[in-house]
C-alpha cells in the first residue's frame, strides 16, 4: 500500500474538529509536516506511562483505548487521538492500542509550533486562539 500524497494528508486533516477553522493553504502546510505511520494488530502506541508528543489521525484501521483494561472506546477513520498533546505533554490516562492493521497520520507537538507559530508571521495562530487557557502550551 502506497503512502499518502499531500493531497490525501489534506483530506484526513478536514475533519479534525481541532483544526475546523484553517483555511486549505494551513491544513497542506499541517499535511507536509504528518507523517504515515502503520501499526498491525495489538500494538500498543501509547499509554500513561509515556508523555504524549503527537497529535494522531485515524486514516484507517482501528484503535481501542481503555483504562485498567476496560474499553472506553474504539477510534475509527478520522478519528483523533491526542488532540491535547499538541498543547499539554501530560500523558493519556489511557491505553491505546490497534485491534487490526492501522495507519496514523502524526503531528509532533515541535513541528506543529513550528508550522503554526513560525517567528516570522502569526498567520495560523488566529485560528487556534480558541483553546481552552489551560490547555495552552
Amino acid at each position: 500500500m502506497a503512502g499518502l500524497n499531500i493531497v490525501e494528508k489534506v483530506i484526513a486533516l478536514e475533519g479534525v474538529e481541532l483544526l475546523k477553522n484553517l483555511t486549505p493553504e494551513q491544513l497542506s502546510r499541517i499535511a507536509s509536516i504528518a507523517h504515515e505511520v502503520k501499526h498491525p494488530p495489538n500494538k500498543v502506541i501509547f499509554d500513561p506511562s509515556v508523555p504524549m508528543d503527537a497529535l494522531l489521525v485515524v486514516v484507517d484501521g482501528a484503535v481501542e483505548l481503555s483504562r485498567d483494561g476496560e474499553v472506553l472506546h474504539t477510534a475509527k477513520q478520522n478519528d483523533v487521538l491526542g488532540a491535547w498533546a499538541l498543547f499539554d505533554d501530560d500523558p493519556m490516562p489511557v491505553t491505546a492500542k490497534t485491534v487490526e492493521d492501522t495507519r496514523l497520520l502524526r503531528i509532533g507537538r515541535d513541528d506543529f509550533y513550528d508550522e503554526a507559530f513560525p517567528k516570522t508571521s502569526g498567520a495560523m495562530s488566529a485560528p487556534l486562539q480558541n483553546a481552552p487557557e489551560s490547555r495552552r502550551a
